[in-house]
């Protein structure tokens, strides 16, 4: 279960070091053909989800997850989940990104150096720094923050997922 002071220390995280690394000339282009999903802007007096009525959505692969908990004009917050043995190809996000691992553990390669994850790590990433990872045995489960919601948009062409049917 996340704790809500939890996402407030996630949300207003900031690197140990004051440096700022140019954000990439343009963002990673779209590995997909479909027509991105349009979100519907944040309602300007907010909102309140829970992990089951969030909207949720399958890579193409059928080993990755996200679900949108929430999403305004300054940063993009998802509780993200990849299957045992899963691998995240090496890329790079416009924007700062955040991963709070929840549960599971695998090796996220940072600027070329391999750093192991577990229950409790918190990543900060900047932005523009070639990242890529390894699952490991076990389903991961992760709160992911993009300081931007720019990032996100790599998740337009997955395929929503049905909620269950009530009993």
């Amino acid at each position: 279960m996340i704790a809500p002071w939890m996402l407030l220390l996630v949300a207003g995280c900031t690197p140990a070091s004051s440096e700022s690394p140019e954000p990439p000339a343009s963002p990673p282009a779209a590995t997909t053909a479909e027509a991105p999903v349009e979100e519907p802007p944040a309602p300007a007096d907010g909102s309140v989800v829970t992990l089951d009525t969030a909207p949720r959505f399958v890579a193409g692969s059928g080993k990755a997850w996200i679900t949108r908990l929430a999403q305004g004009e300054g940063a993009f917050v998802g509780m993200l989940e990849l299957e045992p043995n899963a691998a995240v190809p090496e890329h790079q996000d416009a924007t700062e990104e955040y991963i709070y691992v929840l549960s599971g553990s695998g090796t996220l390669t940072m600027a070329g150096t391999p750093h192991e994850l577990a229950a409790g790590s918190l990543v900060y990433m900047p932005a523009g720094i070639t990242v890529s990872y390894q699952n490991g045995d076990s389903k991961l489960e992760a709160l992911q923050v993009f300081a931007g919601p720019a990032p996100a948009k790599k998740y337009d062409g997955w395929q929503p997922v049905e909620p269950p049917a009530d009993p």
